[in-house]
């Protein structure tokens, strides 16, 4: 039986050198050696694991009430839609806005006193996009801490909103790290709203100055598509 399989091999299509094991392969032949010297030790079936490819969703054990919850659709269409407009509004009149401002110039013209008043709308229409992100990143880090006790909430909401306007899509990844840390921050901000999402008690809640950090949050989520950051935080992408 053996001589019959030996004689179903076909024959060696490529000649193989001499190979030395432990020193590197000096031509293409002692290269192909070692090729054929590591397939020998591939078993002609393979099997893998499929466990290993379950995803969460797959999961048998029963998950937090909390994941359950969700963003009112009609919450999420209302501000995409506003905040979609003012893009379009913001993206005209940068077209015909001509300065802008960066580098020394940025920095003589901002400081923290700054975010303790309403966004200027001519200020930010006058930042490139590379200072857009670098006081985008500025606010999340200083003026969105949980350590800020100072904050002018209506404030600070209104310029990141505003900077958030003037964002050019598609994000580059490098500056997406900052709106996702952005995101991030305002949820934590508004953490007592996210315990609880119903309709009635959000229109409740509406006038308070926690609640422009919801909107924020949805808008980083849905808007620009961080729909991650929903179950970071036990939330329902929803659909």
């Amino acid at each position: 039986m053996s001589d019959i399989e030996e004689d179903c091999y076909p024959p060696q299509a490529l000649p193989r050198g001499t190979h030395t094991p432990g020193e590197k392969p000096q031509d293409g032949l002692q290269y192909l050696s070692i090729v054929h010297s590591e397939a020998s030790y591939i078993p002609d079936v393979m099997s893998v694991d499929r466990s290993m490819f379950n995803l969460m969703s797959d999961e048998t054990e029963p998950r937090d009430e909390k994941t359950s919850l969700s963003f009112p659709p009609a919450l999420i269409n209302k501000q995409v839609h506003k905040f979609s407009k003012l893009r379009q509004y913001c993206s005209r009149m940068q077209k015909i806005h001509p300065n802008k401002l960066q580098g020394d110039e940025l920095e003589l013209s901002i400081s923290k006193k700054t975010f303790d008043e309403q966004a200027s709308l001519s200020l930010v229409l006058s930042l490139s996009q590379v200072s857009v992100f670098e006081l985008l990143d500025y606010v999340q880090d200083v003026c969105l801490s949980s350590e800020e006790k100072s904050r002018n909430p209506r404030a600070v909401g209104s310029w990141v909103f505003s900077l958030l306007c003037v964002i050019d899509k598609p994000v580059p990844m490098d500056y997406m790290s900052i709106i996702r840390a952005v995101g991030r921050r305002c949820a934590a901000l508004s953490s007592e709203l996210l315990t609880t999402l119903d309709p009635e008690k959000l229109d409740l809640s509406s006038n308070e100055p926690n609640f422009q950090y919801l909107v924020l949050f949805i808008l980083v989520c849905h808007y620009f598509e961080q729909l991650d950051l929903l179950e970071e935080f036990g939330l329902a992408s929803g659909s």
